[in-house]
């Protein structure tokens, strides 16, 4: 019986932190596209954290003619063998942009 308990809560672990990934990637592609479309960098966090959630950090870096989000999601305490999951998206400037603002 333990080793069935055991089994369930690693499952549910390795979902959670599934599903973290996913929110952080979904996150960061929403906030690359808001960069693509000019808005500033304000509206990018914006975006990124309506996706991911307010305790999430957002970071927006410049890397040439591009811009690469990096959201990064904090695991509940309970997953023990993983802190956070990150995810990074990347979007060219259009135009003559140099960046995000």
């Amino acid at each position: 019986m333990p080793a069935v308990v055991l089994l369930i809560v690693l499952l549910t672990g390795a979902a959670a932190v599934g599903f973290s990934q996913l929110r952080a990637f979904d996150a960061a592609r929403s906030a690359a596209r808001e960069i693509a479309r000019g808005e500033p960098r304000a509206a990018v966090v914006s975006e990124a954290k309506k996706h991911a959630g307010d305790s999430s950090s957002v970071r927006v870096r410049a890397d040439g003619g591009y811009s690469v989000v990096t959201v990064t999601i904090e695991l509940p305490a309970a997953i023990f063998f993983l802190d956070t999951v990150d995810a990074d998206a990347t979007a060219r400037f259009e135009g003559d942009r140099g960046g995000p603002s």
